[in-house]
């Protein structure tokens, strides 16, 4: 929160004479004092702070932000917080259509850059006389005055930040004809209907403008912080989504590879030929093959001898018969020799 008894301190409360006000501004007014009007502080506090709170919102969204101010209270103050910042600003001279039409002033821009490779260049390539060199070197300090703080001015910008209404009317028109949202400082003797967020304090002093634009400035590099972090974690939230994309798209391939690919043939098993020869029965492996050999043998020694076994009736029947044929064959032979021949 901004202290009331800082602005106090500064001089924020005083305006211009009673002559120079504007009506518009009476609702800021606390009363007057020597025929000058004195500002309310305990509404520009809080109208501070409003303005700081939308400028951190700009930041954070990662908006670009231009600071504006060509009096000579404000110049340095701009300077210095652009360059904290690292953001456009114009403390010299508003160039017409910076906002409206810079597709031209971007032109201005492209020259400025052309003219400074020579001069960096100078001293390797010769190519321009002694003349020529200072006039180029003057060009240059000219368009760096002019255009140097927008040499880098990136679209879209989120808010433009004013010092003085009435010395910055043209950037003030611009922005609402573009649609920019403006942050301003306003004395008693300007208009504040043009301005989105109104800061009514003294804008003529050096030391109240310094005040507000490093306060307007921390806010904005709170904003400007967020926003990395922001970025920050969406890089790795995409990365971590692309990497798990990469491994299921991955395993769609493989699957659809084993789909999609051809199944091996079986292979054919050819039915050996049956062997005539049965396989020999395995050999028994004795650990001790002489002792053995040797036991059999006593064995078949001790053994009594074989006992004759008597032939089978069977068998005497069989001779018998053949017996009985024999002399009936004799017989028959016999008569056939008898018989005589014709």
């Amino acid at each position: 929160m901004v202290d009331f008894r800082e602005l106090v301190r500064l001089g924020a409360h005083f305006g211009h004479i009673k002559r120079r006000l504007h009506p518009k501004m009476n609702r800021y007014i606390w009363g007057v004092k020597n025929d000058v009007h004195l500002i309310d502080v305990s509404k520009t506090a809080p109208l501070i702070e409003r303005a700081a709170k939308f400028l951190e919102g700009v930041a954070a969204e990662g908006k670009t932000i231009l600071w504006v101010g060509t009096k000579k209270p404000a110049q340095s103050a701009i300077f210095e917080a652009s360059q904290k910042l690292k953001m456009p600003y114009v403390n010299h001279r508003w160039i017409g259509g910076t906002l409206s039409n810079f597709s031209q002033v971007k032109k201005s821009v492209t020259k400025l850059l052309h003219y400074q490779d020579i001069l960096d260049k100078s001293e390797k390539f010769p190519y321009y006389t002694k003349k020529e060199m200072n006039s180029i070197g003057k060009m240059v300090d000219r368009l760096k005055k002019n255009i140097g703080g927008i040499k880098d001015l990136s679209w879209p910008i989120g808010a433009v930040v004013l010092v003085d209404v009435i010395k910055e009317g043209s950037a003030m028109r611009e922005a609402r004809t573009v649609g920019v949202p403006v942050v301003a400082l306003v004395d008693t003797n300007s208009d504040p209907s043009l301005v989105d967020h109104v800061i009514p304090i003294n804008d003529d002093s050096a030391r109240v403008v310094k005040f507000v634009i490093d306060y307007l400035s921390e806010a904005a590099a709170k904003g400007k912080q967020e926003a990395k972090e922001v970025a920050k974690k969406a890089k790795e939230k995409a990365a971590a989504e692309a990497e798990q994309k990469k491994l299921k798209a991955k395993g769609a391939k493989a699957s659809e590879a084993k789909k999609t690919a051809p199944k091996p043939a079986p292979k054919k098993v050819f039915a050996k030929p049956a062997s005539s020869k049965k396989p020999a029965a395995p050999v028994k492996k004795t650990s001790k093959p002489a002792e053995k050999v040797a036991a059999k043998k006593k064995e078949e020694t001790a053994k009594p001898a074989p006992k004759k076994v008597a032939a089978k009736p069977v068998e005497k029947k069989t001779e018998k018969k053949a017996e009985e044929k024999k002399p009936a064959e004799k017989k028959k032979t016999e008569e056939k020799a008898e018989k005589p021949k014709k």
